[in-house]
């Protein structure tokens, strides 16, 4: 994967992250309403799903550029 297509990929989960949390926080008074009926929304679920493919996301980003690092000393000492 490039390293362009990489930072779209990590942008677009971090977007759809922030705008499920955004989501949630605006859910929030029907979702007190909704329990008070007695009727239960896996909105929580949702928010923990998008948040750990974020997470996830993150940490191969991280990895990926470690490793491009490593590449890059590599190639300094061939020289």
């Amino acid at each position: 994967m490039t390293q362009a297509a990489r930072a779209v990929r990590h942008a677009g989960l971090h977007a759809l992250h922030h705008l499920t949390v955004f989501a949630g926080i605006c859910a929030f008074p029907f979702v007190l309403l909704s329990r008070q009926v007695g009727i239960r929304l896996p909105i929580g679920g949702v928010v923990a799903r998008i948040h750990d493919a974020y997470d996830a996301a993150v940490d191969a980003a991280e990895a990926a550029t470690e490793s491009e690092r490593g590449d890059e000393a590599d190639a300094e000492t061939e020289r």
